[in-house]
């Protein structure tokens, strides 16, 4: 073996060293994240939920109605099929990393991003679905304060 094969077989060997402790350093990272993501999650499906009976209890039109329900049926896609799927990704690559299954850390690296994606595009999603709702309620001409009151008072 040259000097140059085997300095860079030493960086190699360095780089896989490096990983491999990365890798063990993200398991806290990646088991809070999980964490945070159920409790962000839950919280954000129970509000668009509670957004979404209010904005379908002011919307007159068939037109708003038929939205409403073309969003309710995006929101249970992300929870009945993306959301179990993205989860079960992350627990598997947390299991995977506390095991050391790999054979080297590049292959770690490489399943680090192929795991972890599904459960980021999860957030991203009900993100943009927030920002839908919030402009379908922007669209709905709400009652005054006064005009509610005096509702109530009748």
């Amino acid at each position: 073996m040259s000097s140059s094969e085997a300095i860079l077989e030493i960086i190699k060997q360095r780089r896989e060293v490096r990983d491999r402790l990365m890798l063990q350093n993200l398991l806290p990272i990646l088991s809070e994240l999980r964490r945070i993501v159920n409790t962000w999650v839950d919280g954000e499906f129970k509000d668009l939920e509670e957004e979404v009976s209010h904005v379908d209890s002011f919307a007159t039109r068939d037109s708003a109605s038929r939205r409403i329900s073309r969003f309710l049926k995006e929101l249970r896609k992300i929870r009945n099929n993306q959301l179990p799927k993205a989860l079960k990704e992350l627990d598997e690559l947390i299991k995977y990393i506390k095991q050391q299954k790999f054979e080297s850390a590049e292959e770690a690296t490489e399943m680090l991003n192929k795991k972890v994606s599904p459960i980021i595009s999860v957030v991203f999603n009900l993100s943009r679905a927030r920002e839908r709702l919030d402009s379908m309620a922007d669209m709905i001409t709400l009652p005054s304060i006064e005009e509610y009151r005096r509702s109530n008072e009748e």
